[in-house]
């Protein structure tokens, strides 16, 4: 009886520790892989568009002028994607800030909402170069 006690703690303490060796692995390779979609793509102006029709448009419009169907029930209004002098001001890193952590996080808008749990950094880097596009325009360095 108490050697198949010994057996058994034997056997489940050999168990946990390849859990826990597989565990280890396997989150190290789900981080090498994050750090190297990070470091790799940074997205595409057509995932962008598709993503700011589907989720943008109802605030900032189909054109992306700030006159979305939303736009007249809000205070502030929503942003002009459209004004380059405007959008030219803001840096990229603003811009993901901006869409990641909502307006809250840059003193703007509180109605817009934090996309960093809806959306992928590569999503988000999408997001910015779609809005690069919408004004033609390129932020500060």
């Amino acid at each position: 009886m108490q050697k198949d006690i010994k057996h058994h703690n034997k056997l489940f303490i050999i168990m946990v520790i390849l859990i826990m060796a597989v565990l280890c692995f396997a989150f190290i390779a789900i981080a090498a892989d994050a750090k190297e979609k990070k470091a790799g793509s940074k997205g595409s102006v057509a995932e962008g568009e598709k993503l700011y029709k589907h989720y943008c448009t109802p605030c900032h419009g189909e054109k992306g002028d700030g006159k979305g169907f939303n736009a007249d029930t809000l205070d502030p209004k929503p942003a002009n994607h459209t004004d380059a002098v405007e959008m030219s001001k803001r840096t990229d890193e603003k811009l993901f800030d901006t869409i990641y952590g909502g307006g809250r996080e840059v003193a703007k808008s509180t109605y817009m909402p934090p996309w960093g749990y809806t959306f992928t950094e590569t999503q988000i880097d999408s997001l910015v170069l779609y809005l690069r596009r919408l004004c033609n325009c390129k932020g500060p360095k």
